[in-house]
């Protein structure tokens, strides 16, 4: 009973949560939209690679922004008889399709740009400057709507950490307007095109697999494992633990599976109890799958 109000209170938190933040997520995915409009148009009237892939990122993130406002609505949907533990998976699958589509986006235009460095087009550098200053201040506008959301869905995360990306990258694009408007330096375009396609890829590298690991069913922490088998072991009348098995239904919540053998004299159904309360805890496992054996029948469990 207790185990239901609690994991019933956190759900209904971030429920509540979520509601507040469809609201912010729409109107960054507006005016990304708009914005990606407004660079493809200027990149190519401007001959500038570098406004282009700017904006194919600024229009990703639009993409993600949507993804991350479909999802966070379908993982708001009650669980049912075809998806007993619900629909929370959906926000990591959109955060994985996220990265996925930007790291093939950053090496196109990582070609792009090193074709350009063999055979260079002239740039027109005052409209990519006033572009990506305009640029700038929708990305950090983006940034500041994602913020509080960020904080609790690994998906809107994504989105956040892209635009804040993005707000960089637009930084870079200015950089190389100046040095052409300044020096004529028309390798500035296509060598900013190149850091921002790295800095996006270096980005997706180390964030893929975290989210590739929950929809495997894996943990988040290398060390959980470990630390929640010694936890069991380590309360009172509990003689050993096989069959033993640690994933995460979402990046919230873990699920347990595991046979506790159980020491001579004591309860089952009490045992049971006292490890699922400090399962929830200290763990914050909120679903455990607990089979008490009065003898160790190894990873196969006992037959009657």
């Amino acid at each position: 009973m207790t185990d239901h109000h609690d994991c019933h209170h956190q759900s209904s938190h971030q429920h509540s949560h979520h509601h507040h933040g469809d609201g912010n997520l729409t109107w960054a995915f507006a005016v990304n939209v708009l914005l990606s409009v407004v660079q493809v148009v200027g990149g190519i009237l401007s001959g500038s690679l570098a406004l282009v892939a700017d904006a194919l990122h600024n229009l990703s993130d639009a993409a993600s922004l949507l993804m991350a406002l479909i999802a966070q609505k379908i993982g708001r949907r009650k669980p049912d008889a075809k998806r007993t533990y619900g629909y929370k998976k959906v926000e990591t699958l959109s955060a994985y399709t996220n990265y996925v589509v930007l790291v093939l986006i950053s090496l196109w235009l990582a070609m792009e740009a090193i074709t350009r460095f063999f055979s260079p087009e002239p740039v027109a550098g005052w409209t990519v400057i006033w572009i990506a200053v305009l640029a700038v201040g929708v990305n950090l506008g983006t940034v500041a709507l994602t913020y509080r959301g960020a904080k609790e869905s690994q998906n809107v995360r994504a989105a956040y950490l892209h635009n804040l990306g993005d707000a960089l990258s637009s930084v870079g694009v200015i950089i190389a307007g100046v040095l052409i408007v300044s020096f004529d330096w028309q390798w500035a375009d296509p060598l900013i095109t190149l850091i921002i396609s790295g800095y996006i890829l270096v980005h997706v590298v180390r964030e893929i697999p975290v989210v590739a690991n929950i929809l495997i069913d894996g943990n988040q922490d290398d060390s959980l494992t470990e630390k929640i088998r010694s936890g069991i072991l380590s309360v009172e009348g509990v003689d050993g633990l096989h069959h033993f098995h640690v994933r995460a239904l979402d990046e919230h919540r873990h699920a347990i599976e595991a046979h506790i053998v159980m020491v001579e004299g004591f309860n089952a159904d009490e045992l049971r109890a006292k490890i699922k309360k400090i399962l929830q805890d200290q763990y914050q496992v909120d679903h455990a799958f607990l089979e008490i054996e009065s003898v160790d029948c190894g990873e196969r469990g006992c037959h009657t």
